[in-house]
């Protein structure tokens, strides 16, 4: 748990210095005192750096919970498959289901690279309030995933373990889908709200 934690704390600081720097970049500087262009202030893509950040966050925070749930779980399930390996198939069923929060962040990640125009190459004229609306979207799915994901991990390695012990997962797997069922509603918070943001008002 302890080394858990500590990628934790440093997907954390990455959200966190992400955050500043967008908004240190969105709202802009000072450079030396020398007073900044208003064709050049206008043409500031703002609403684009809130929208990246947003991207970034939805894909890395649980993509970081995913791959070290399935680490937890691979090794688990590594051990049994060594004792027996006619128990790796159910055992590779607990490996992947901490996998799916991952999945979940990418596939908000891409929502919002294609409802803020990033994909398409017109999101130069978005606002600052829709980039950041497009940025909180993100934070749902993002902050759940990652913790879900570690949580869901250890509900597998404790199935994983059933696996060992009485050659039949099924009560384990239950167990673990109800950690499942927050990151599904976080999923769907986020797909409301990037689908919500007035792109065209």
């Amino acid at each position: 748990m302890k080394k858990y934690l500590k990628f934790a704390c440093i997907a954390v600081i990455v959200l966190l210095t992400l955050c500043v720097c967008g908004a240190v970049l969105a709202e802009g500087m000072p450079t030396g005192g020398m007073p900044q262009m208003p064709e050049m202030v206008d043409n500031t893509p703002k609403g684009y750096i809130w929208a990246a950040i947003g991207v970034c966050v939805a894909m890395i925070l649980p993509g970081v919970g995913s791959a070290l749930g399935v680490g937890m779980a691979g090794r688990a399930a590594a051990g049994v498959a060594a004792e027996d390996p006619e128990k790796g198939g159910q055992c590779l069923v607990f490996e992947l289901l901490p996998a799916t929060q991952g999945l979940y962040g990418f596939v908000i990640a891409m929502f919002i690279a294609v409802f803020s125009g990033i994909l398409s190459g017109t999101v130069m004229n978005l606002s600052t309030e829709l980039g950041r609306s497009f940025f909180y979207s993100s934070l749902p799915i993002g902050v759940v995933g990652l913790v879900s994901a570690y949580f869901q991990s250890r509900v597998c390695c404790a199935g994983i373990g059933i696996v060992a012990k009485q050659g039949n997962g099924g009560m384990g797997i239950t167990f673990a889908i109800m950690v499942e069922l927050y990151a599904i509603l976080a999923l769907i918070v986020s797909i409301l709200m990037v689908v919500g943001v007035p792109v065209n008002a």
